[in-house]
């Protein structure tokens, strides 16, 4: 059986969410916890996560937070 991911976020060792568009796991509290959109505090590690891998920064949502998940331009190969 495969070990669990840490999540990205907390360093919860559960982290049971693969949030695609970030490439990231995060754990369930987390995941549960950007329901309106991504906090603040997650924007460093989400930001770095993003440049990693060479993607798009998604725009903010209505309350001013990155979504918690997103479908990038269909022209941008992932």
């Amino acid at each position: 059986m495969a070990a669990a991911a840490t999540c990205a976020l907390c360093d919860n060792p559960d982290a049971s969410h693969n949030v695609a568009a970030y490439r990231v796991s995060v754990c369930t509290g987390c995941w549960c916890g950007a329901s309106d959109g991504w906090p603040q505090s997650a924007e460093p590690v989400l930001f770095r996560a993003l440049a990693k891998q060479g993607l798009l920064i998604p725009d903010r949502n209505e309350a001013n937070r990155l979504p918690r998940d997103y479908a990038p331009p269909a022209d941008f190969a992932l």
